[in-house]
Order: C-alpha cells, then sequence, then structure tokens
C-alpha cells in the first residue's frame, strides 16, 4: 500500500526592536532602553520557505541583520539591499501557544548587536539560518502606523531585536481520498491543539518542517495507528506504534514534504481495523501534532505490511 494524506500549515513573522545604552563595565543603564520600533510584520521570501524545509536543526532565524536599505521587500529577496551589522547572540529563546484568536504555536528569539555594531540609521532588517545564508524574512522598520520609517543608533548603544515566528495550522478539516486494494478511503487531517502539544507546536518553531522518525522512543509521539480520529481538543488514545517514519527527498520551491509510515507485519494491527494515523514533531522539527482519520477503518492484520505517506505543505499565512 501507497497513499498520501495531507496537512498545511501557515507561517508568519513579527518583529520588535529596542536599544539601550551601557556604561564602561558594559552594563545596561537603567531607565535607558526604549522602543526603537514596535511589533510589525516582516516579508518571508520564496527562499525562507525553502528552508523549512532544508535547514533541519539549525533555526531560520539563527542569525540578525540589520542595513539601512530602503528598498521594498519582495519574495525573491535573498539578501539585505545594505547590510551594517549580523549578529548571532541569542539573549533569549522562548515559545509557546496563542489560544485568543485563531490557534497558532510562537517561538520569540531575541539576539543582540553589542555597542557599536549596528550603530548609524537602520532601515531595514531580517533573519537567516547562516550568517551569509539567503534570507529567511526581510522587512522594513515600520513605525506604529504601518509606514516605513528609520531608526538611529547611537555607538553606545546595544541593540536587541526580537524576532517571533509563528505557525498557525489549517485548524479546519482537510478532506480526500485514496483507493487501497480496489476499496475507496475518505480521509480526514485534523490538527491537534491538546495543551499536551503545546511544546510540539512552538519550542522548535524555525527548524526544518519533520514529524518523529522514530517509533518506540517516545511511544505516543511515534507514528501511530488508532481505532478513531481524535477529535479536536483531545489526545490519542490505545495508539499503535508503527515500524518508522522516514523523511522523503525536499524539491526546491515545492513548499511540501512528505514522510513515510511504514508498519510491518506485527505493527499497526488495530482490532476492527485503521480508523486514523497520528504523529507529532520532536526535537528540532517544525510541524506539530497531527492525525489522519480513514473511513471506512482499513483491515491490517499481521499478514501483510502497510505503507502510506503522509504531506506537510506550507506557506505564508494569511488571516
Amino acid at each position: 500500500m501507497n497513499n498520501v494524506l495531507h496537512a498545511h500549515n501557515g507561517v508568519a513573522g513579527w518583529y520588535k526592536i529596542e536599544a539601550f545604552r551601557v556604561d564602561g563595565q558594559g552594563n545596561e543603564v537603567p531607565g535607558s532602553r526604549r522602543v526603537a520600533a514596535d511589533w510589525f510584520p516582516n516579508l518571508i521570501t520564496n527562499a525562507g520557505l525553502d528552508l523549512l524545509g532544508t535547514t533541519g536543526s539549525t533555526p531560520v532565524q539563527s542569525f540578525c541583520r540589520v542595513g539601512s536599505g530602503n528598498t521594498a521587500p519582495a519574495f525573491t529577496d535573498t539578501a539585505l539591499v545594505s547590510q551594517v551589522a549580523v549578529s548571532s547572540t541569542v539573549q533569549s529563546d522562548t515559545n509557546g501557544v496563542d489560544r485568543t484568536g485563531a490557534f497558532y504555536g510562537w517561538r520569540r528569539r531575541t539576539i543582540r548587536f553589542v555597542a557599536g555594531t549596528a550603530t548609524g540609521t537602520l532601515a531595514e532588517v531580517g533573519v537567516s539560518a547562516l550568517a551569509a545564508g539567503p534570507l529567511f524574512s526581510r522587512a522594513l522598520i515600520l513605525d506604529g502606523g504601518g509606514n516605513p520609517t528609520t531608526i538611529t543608533v547611537l555607538s553606545d548603544e546595544v541593540l536587541d531585536v526580537t524576532y517571533e515566528l509563528r505557525i498557525y495550522p489549517t485548524m479546519t478539516d482537510a478532506t480526500g481520498s485514496v483507493v487501497i486494494a480496489g476499496v475507496t478511503y475518505a480521509w480526514t487531517a485534523r490538527p491537534l491543539n491538546n495543551a499536551t502539544y503545546d511544546s510540539r507546536w512552538g519550542q522548535y518553531i524555525g527548524c526544518g518542517v519533520g514529524f518523529n522518525t522514530t517509533a518506540g522512543n517516545i511511544s505516543i509521539l511515534g507514528p501511530s495507528a488508532l481505532a478513531t480520529l481524535p477529535a479536536q481538543g483531545s489526545t490519542p488514545t490505545s495508539p499503535v506504534n508503527g515500524t518508522s517514519m522516514n523523511p522523503q527527498a525536499y524539491t526546491a520551491a515545492s513548499y511540501q514534504r512528505s514522510f513515510r509510515m511504514d508498519f510491518d507485519l506485527n505493527d499497526g494491527n488495530v482490532a476492527g481495523g485503521i480508523g486514523a494515523f497520528f504523529a507529532a514533531t520532536e526535537s528540532f522539527q517544525t510541524g506539530g501534532a497531527w492525525a489522519w482519520g480513514l473511513s471506512p477503518k482499513l483491515p491490517k492484520t499481521s499478514s501483510f505490511k502497510a505503507t502510506f505517506t503522509v504531506r506537510m505543505s506550507w506557506g505564508r499565512y494569511t488571516p
């Protein structure tokens, strides 16, 4: 058996820029911190979307770059127009989920430029996986009204740039069908936002898209077969681990990657038939927690093996 089931995440990012003075010992001068530019959105580049398919354990926001160029961002951008400084000094790295509106996971990294390195008039900002690699995102610095502006960083000021990367799963069930051994099965893709999986949605955002690839190390996170499709807000019950889950090669500019679930003779044999599959991300992966339901249930016994492919796609989030 070899069949494809789908899922989709949207991605978006926001910047905040602060500056403060330091004394002769390098300590922050109390009361000197200022918000040079409050939260404003960015443009995620085409190269940035590709990075999510290829970057692996290196976060796409590992480096921050600032510059003085004022050319409007474009999807084809790979570098700043006029770079002034680059830094990878992580001051903080936090993550979580937001349920106040559209559900999303977030990871917020603050990268610091020491005094004297990002001095002058700045108009653009970006983040990237490598110091000189293609930009994941680029933005003109915006004022409170959403208009391009510039900020001035003095020679005795430290610059803190915070980048918040968000992942928005498509919460509405996606559906489709596959034909297996002459039988048509309807499938349903459903992201699971139970608090149990909060770290799967937020902790490693920015690393390559992926799912747990080893079935036994954390039982519920391995590729699992289930009797029924879990309801939204719940957790899977009585999962039966698969044999393995293997990432397939990424094709540039496709913004999707497939992962093959393998169930050997003695794996995935659910009484009454397989009603759903479950997979979640682990360390250094972006993706979340997902279940894919089948109707009618698929019979699977120790007489044969089964192979299924789940395909995660991603793109720029639009509300």
